[in-house]
């Protein structure tokens, strides 16, 4: 039986723009079991790269709770943050944040190998990964 792997309650996301409260998450509850594929998506400025630093670490939420594997992350050190991201999330930012002198898939292997090092599996895993044009 498949558990919840990521865990949100009364997640709440604000910011003060010339004294005025803009809410960008409100109350979320959410749930993901492990191995399931999630989609968050939503129209520009709806709030998902928001949901994403806020689920990473990345960012601190306002309110709430944000639990990985029943671990609360919310108020953890940027260090221990940092230790977490690295084992456990990764992304693909909207702006290209890609290493020029860099083939692609070096680009796609930088965060794993900084992780789990020369693991023989992981050039093979990264050519696997299908293309999107």
């Amino acid at each position: 039986m498949a558990s919840f792997i990521l865990r949100t309650e009364k997640l709440c996301k604000s910011f003060s723009n010339g004294g005025v409260q803009q809410h960008v998450i409100k109350n979320l509850d959410m749930e993901i079991m492990e191995g399931d594929f999630t989609v968050i998506m939503g129209s520009s400025g709806s709030g998902k790269s928001t949901l994403l630093y806020a689920l990473s670490g990345m960012d601190k939420p306002t309110m709430g709770k944000v639990i990985f594997d029943g671990t609360e992350i919310q108020d953890k050190s940027n260090d221990e943050l940092a230790v977490f991201r690295r084992g456990h999330c990764g992304f693909v930012f909207q702006s290209i944040y890609l290493l020029d002198n860099q083939t692609v898939l070096d680009n796609v292997l930088t965060g794993a190998l900084i992780v789990q090092k020369n693991s023989p599996g992981l050039v093979n895993k990264a050519k696997e990964l299908p293309l999107r044009r």
